[in-house]
């Protein structure tokens, strides 16, 4: 996605708003006809290093006047292109530690041959001296090969762009909130997906509110790798009836607002095939440990996908799982990633007050912001800690204690 440098020439404030100027189209259809022609090039370039091709679209600075905005397109094309290693990546290190050797063997150089070193590499890999130049760095993203360019042209560019523009701004949000007229299955899947601090509140028949933190908020400790994930909740956004999100951008000290509606020249993604059977590998290794460990009986239990919102204290939960016995009895379960002591201090009390003690949490203590998250102590509800991968057998001890009939 963009980096903060792609957007903050574009941005501008107006009475404490945050605005985005996105890119539009000429009357004389110029910019749609250069971002084409920008789409051509990239397919032309196909089977080329990554390097090339981005070398290539740099060089189309000399037909625009705003470099900064080219940038951004570029990257946005370039995100949308598939790259793989070329033949050989893997032994990229084998082959840079034998040249090192090599070097290291015989220093100093002696003028004129420069090229000692790649052949004694070469003759101890048993390779020719000319897969040594071609292999030493071959594991370096530059190195990787367009293998096929995306099926863009410059309408749809121009809109992809939008889009990440639109995203990148999000990368300095405190929270956002998001609405819509329908698609909540498709949001709620990406919210669990980026596994994201969120609060949702019923707004109606089949109508919700979601609050997220956002990667900017004090407590978040890689905001980076959180931004990243806070920012795909957007095109799943962007595909549902009467959709709007309002977040609050935190400028330094100051604080501003930021609104995105459906009325936004912005791309509105397909979903690829079927979505993934589960959102995360957390969520796969505890269904597969509950498949491999309990045996075939299983204590007559089965673990299943949970679909559907559950009401929890005026607001709604979205587990990841529900436990079902063959007696009757239901215990869901929940993942949670990032958190920090009072959310999850609040989430408990609104779960006990809903009366969901058959509610189990299942906590990455890793991701856990502050110093404080190290004293959140489990006698406050039905949590379960686990550092490297959640494990079936203790949500499954405490399943058959808070268990209740549905």
């Amino acid at each position: 996605m963009l980096s903060r440098a792609h957007v903050l020439p574009f941005t501008r404030e107006r009475d404490g708003a945050l605005e985005v100027s996105f890119l539009a189209p000429d009357e004389g259809g110029r910019v749609v006809a250069y971002l084409d022609r920008l789409c051509r090039l990239v397919r032309r370039l196909e089977r080329r290093p990554r390097r090339t091709v981005a070398e290539a679209l740099r060089r189309q600075d000399r037909r625009v006047r705003d470099a900064r905005r080219l940038a951004g397109v570029a990257k946005a094309l370039l995100d949308a292109c598939e790259f793989q290693p070329p033949p050989g990546a893997a032994r990229a290190p084998e082959v840079r530690a034998a040249l090192f050797r090599a070097r290291g063997a015989l220093w100093p150089p002696t003028p004129g041959d420069a090229r000692s070193p790649y052949q004694a590499a070469a003759a101890e890999l048993g390779i020719p001296p000319a897969e040594v130049d071609r292999l030493l760095y071959a594991d370096a993203p530059a190195a990787r090969i367009l293998t096929r360019a995306p099926a863009l042209d410059g309408p749809a560019l121009l809109a992809r762009y939008n889009l990440e523009l639109a995203r990148a701004v999000l990368l300095d949000a405190t929270t956002m909130t998001l609405t819509a007229r329908g698609g909540w299955r498709a949001i709620f899947r990406a919210v669990k997906l980026a596994r994201l601090m969120y609060r949702i509140e019923r707004a109606g028949a089949r109508r919700y509110r979601v609050e997220l933190t956002g990667p900017a908020a004090p407590f978040i400790t890689r905001p980076q790798r959180y931004g990243a994930r806070f920012a795909r909740v957007v095109p799943a956004l962007t595909r549902a009836p009467g959709w709007r999100l309002d977040a609050v951008i935190a400028q330094g000290e100051r604080r501003l607002t930021y609104t995105l509606d459906g009325s936004a020249p912005i791309a509105r993604p397909r979903r690829r095939g079927r979505p993934p059977r589960y959102d995360s590998r957390w969520e796969r290794d505890l269904a597969r440990d509950f498949a491999e460990k309990l045996g075939e009986a299983r204590g007559g239990w089965t673990l299943e996908r949970e679909a559907t919102p559950v009401p929890a204290g005026g607001e709604l939960l979205l587990p990841d799982f529900t436990l079902r016995h063959r007696d009757g009895r239901e215990a869901l379960v929940e993942i949670v990633g990032f958190w920090t002591p009072e959310y999850l201090e609040t989430k408990l009390r609104k779960v006990a007050a809903a009366g969901l003690e058959h509610l189990i949490l299942v906590a990455y203590r890793g991701l856990a912001a502050g110093a404080a998250a190290a004293a959140a102590g489990t006698d406050a509800g039905p949590v379960i800690w686990f550092k490297d991968r959640p494990r079936i057998a203790p949500v499954m001890e405490v399943a058959e204690r808070v268990g209740r009939v549905g």
